[in-house]
């Protein structure tokens, strides 16, 4: 594993957080769903310190949207393990504004890395808005990024379909704006995963397009359709109009 050297204080936030048992997965390590809800959270506190954070957006009728991550694992730290969380913003591409991630262990090895691209959205309209009038409050350090290309669009191919299931959205799957809680959507991605295809093949990179919103009451059909040896693509779409809601790349070490 590499050591990546990461932005001081003045552009990053760093935490200390600890992989409890409802963050493990069946292998007892670090779920793939709680690596975006710490995302989540640790995002969340930072744009909040500088004053561009959900109270912040809501007093202009707007709020953050997960458009895009990408996200690349080195190795998922152990139910009980404590390792350190660094987040900071990476700059402006057009609508997205950037945010990268990095798990480290406790000798600074890099564990997981991830660039993710959001997009502040107008409540009323619900239409994207340019992050122009916060970008003077980001930390933005583009100097160090953790991951060589920023999330990129998923192409969609044409695979092998292996498992289908269909979801009514419930109060539970839905976040404080809302609409569909981002980290719902891989989690309902991998639960179509077979049970030793997970246990047995570690995921080394996932990657997902958030690409419509999702609300209470609507049907979700999720589909999981084998590329190729090494990869899974997973395409959740709602039943009503047939709009695809995301996207989730998903790539496997050592698939058989």
């Amino acid at each position: 594993m590499n050591k990546l050297t990461l932005p001081d204080s003045r552009y990053a936030l760093t935490k200390q957080v600890m992989v409890n048992s409802y963050h493990s997965d069946l292998n007892g390590k670090l779920a793939i769903p709680s690596i975006f809800a710490f995302f989540q959270e640790i995002a969340w506190e930072h744009a909040t310190q500088n004053g561009f954070g959900f109270n912040d957006l809501k007093l202009h009728n707007s709020f953050w949207v997960l458009s895009r991550i990408h996200i690349e694992i080195e190795k998922l730290p152990k139910w009980t393990d404590g390792v350190t969380l660094t987040t900071w913003p990476s700059g402006i591409e057009g609508p997205f504004a950037l945010r990268d991630f990095v798990f480290s262990n406790e000798t600074g090895e890099t564990l997981i890395k991830a660039t993710s691209s959001w997009l502040i959205v107008d409540a009323t309209l619900r239409r994207p808005k340019r992050p122009d009038t916060y970008k003077s409050t980001m930390p933005i350090y583009t100097d160090i990024r953790a991951t060589q290309t920023n999330a990129p669009k998923i192409i969609v191919s044409q695979g092998q379909a292996i498992a289908e299931t269909q979801h009514k959205v419930g109060v539970c799957d839905l976040d404080v704006n809302g609409h569909i809680n981002n980290v719902k959507y891989t989690e309902w991605a991998l639960n179509l995963m077979p049970h030793r295809e997970y246990k047995e093949n570690p995921i080394c990179c996932i990657d997902v397009n958030y690409l419509a919103e999702g609300f209470y009451g609507d049907s979700c059909l999720h589909q999981l359709e084998r590329i190729n040896s090494n990869c899974l693509m997973a395409n959740i779409t709602r039943v009503e109009d047939n709009k695809t809601l995301a996207l989730i790349s998903i790539n496997q070490k050592n698939a058989h």
